[in-house]
């Protein structure tokens, strides 16, 4: 007899028996999981909509400018970069400056969405500690955060295509599903990393190290034609497809099917990846902060 523990449920199974029982026993608290914490916590939307506002506020808080900062500090990257790369590459500004904003913006998105995973759950700490609340509360909470911050920033393409003219296409209705999938591959992607760097924290380390090294690899600043015959670096880039499915409705007018099924299918892994491992470990994480 071998005794498996799933969450704070013990299962006593036989030797022979051991494979299915604990396939069977993880199936029932993945579904447990979704059942009692991910759509409670997910559908309580006044909850995880207060807390990503107080965490802007408190992000904000002494700031002359406030929340103008946000849109600031892209703006300045976004022109300086421009500027710089259409003397050195010899490119006219008005291609590159709305090229590099779509990508900078949506770039600044998953960055800060990557960077917050590994210290989520120690970040809401005292609220996880304290209140009886689903876990999926912050999870939705952090990346709701980072919606509104792209909502913000995204003014910058605005008025970026607006002066450039870069031109309106049917291809822009688009974008709320391209935004639905971003926001929706963040919460699955929490679950995962959130819970691995909560037991190991030196995963934000390796996370924010990589963090450099992904942005050189990904067509941000530069375009994909300049990769020449290793464009497939390009094509196999996770990232590149999730910044694609914003930056092809506005600046090239199409709709990006293979980026969506790329992106959707990313959602997907990471969600079903998620669940197995909240279901598993959701009810030691109070105990690991």
């Amino acid at each position: 007899m071998i005794l498996k523990d799933y969450g704070k449920r013990l299962y006593t199974i036989s030797m022979e028996d051991a494979p299915n029982s604990i396939e069977k026993g993880l199936i029932n608290e993945t579904l447990d999981f979704v059942k009692s914490d991910f759509l409670p916590g997910i559908l309580n939307f006044g909850r995880w909509k207060a807390l990503s506002l107080r965490s802007l506020r408190a992000m904000n808080r002494r700031a002359k400018l406030g929340f103008l900062w946000v849109i600031m500090s892209a703006t300045v990257f976004v022109v300086a970069v421009s500027l710089v790369y259409s003397l050195v590459f010899n490119i006219d500004v008005d291609v590159l400056l709305p090229y590099i904003a779509t990508g900078y913006i949506t770039w600044a998105l998953i960055m800060s969405a990557l960077t917050s995973m590994p210290i989520l759950f120690t970040t809401y700490a005292a609220y996880i500690t304290q209140k009886n609340l689903p876990l999926t509360v912050y999870v939705t909470a952090n990346a709701f955060e980072k919606m509104v911050v792209f909502i913000a920033q995204s003014l910058v393409i605005l008025v970026t295509c607006c002066i450039f003219k870069t031109g309106v296409s049917l291809a822009l209705l688009i974008l709320p599903i391209s935004l639905t999938l971003i926001f929706l591959t963040a919460i699955g992607a929490s679950f995962f990393i959130g819970v691995a760097a909560v037991r190991y924290r030196d995963l934000g380390q390796v996370v924010n190290s990589s963090l450099l090294i992904i942005f050189l690899l990904t067509p941000i600043i530069w375009k994909p034609e300049f990769s020449g015959k290793r464009a497939l670096i390009v094509e196999l880039n996770p990232i590149y497809h999730f910044i694609h499915i914003i930056r092809a409705p506005i600046l090239e007018h199409e709709i990006p099917l293979m980026s969506l099924l790329v992106t959707s299918g990313i959602c997907l892994s990471f969600f079903l990846l998620g669940f197995v491992v909240m279901a598993a470990y959701r009810h030691r994480i109070v105990f690991w902060l």
